[in-house]
């Protein structure tokens, strides 16, 4: 059984859709394709992101109203044809044509509104295993490599700090970055993997790459971004400021790992760049 679909097999993602105006979530487990409407016993209709319960019929929600689809590392939306239409951070949504979906956005099917969010929940399944990874998807390859983790999701964190200690490094996870600064002040990690979007209130990711390649070590500290900001320019800016790779959420195991593994200087595939 697949964790999440074609996106990766160890992740364990879903989408979280917070209905406005209400205090429910609605999670749904990373595949192909996920349907976005109301159900209709009658005809067979179970849409995967179902509206029904939140009013959808007299809020314009038809039964097959969007389809949010997951390929090639990216999560896109169309709407179906609805009668009442779709709107992407208040964008109206042209019938049938695909539109990127990213962490943070305003999702409007008919007259509700549902902020998106991409999330990790560890499951126990046949690839995922307490709360991590299971060893044989992820070849050793580091020699016991320091790496940093700045990362304000636990869960998130926590995923990444098990992929890549299976793969033979030592991980420090940290969740502002603060705690960075403070980790780092006197001794820097071999690599560091940080997200743009963190608590601080005067501090974010950036901040940080720029900091980092700053420092005069007399070495060339990898730095890899992953992030749910994928709206091009704080990319832009992360790599302007000196990372080496910039990876959008959600992101596979293997990429990840894959990643540190070329920046370390070991043999293997590529790193995906965004």
């Amino acid at each position: 059984m697949r964790a999440t679909g074609p996106l990766d097999d160890e992740l364990p993602w879903v989408i979280e859709f917070r209905v406005v105006g209400t205090p429910e979530t609605i999670q749904v487990q990373v595949h192909e394709t996920m349907l976005i409407g109301r159900q209709d016993i009658k005809q067979g209709i179970h849409p995967d992101v179902d509206l029904l319960p939140f009013g959808g019929q007299v809020k314009g929600v038809s039964r097959e109203h969007a389809l949010v689809t997951a390929k090639d590392n990216r999560i896109s939306v169309q709407d179906l044809n609805s009668v009442n239409g779709s709107r992407l951070n208040n964008h109206v949504l042209t019938p049938g044509q695909e539109y990127r979906l990213r962490d943070g956005d305003n999702l409007t099917i008919g007259q509700i509104q549902l902020q998106v969010r991409f999330a990790v929940v560890p499951m126990v399944q046949q690839q995922v295993l307490d709360r991590g990874v299971s060893h044989a998807t992820i070849p050793i390859t580091g020699q016991g490599e320091t790496i940093l983790v700045i990362e304000d999701d636990e869960d998130v964190a926590t995923v990444y700090r098990l992929a890549l200690e299976h793969a033979g490094y030592k991980v420090t996870v940290v969740n502002t970055a603060v705690a960075a600064l403070g980790i780092t002040a006197h001794e820097l990690p071999d690599a560091v993997v940080l997200d743009i979007m963190l608590p601080d209130t005067n501090m974010n990711g950036i901040d940080l790459v720029r900091y980092f390649r700053k420092q005069n070590t007399g070495r060339h500290l990898p730095l890899i971004v992953v992030s749910g900001a994928t709206g091009g320019y704080q990319m832009k800016q992360a790599r302007e400021q000196g990372a080496d790779v910039c990876l959008s959420k959600p992101v596979s195991v293997d990429t990840l790992v894959n990643s540190v593994n070329t920046l370390m200087g070991y043999e293997n595939s590529e790193p995906n760049r965004i």
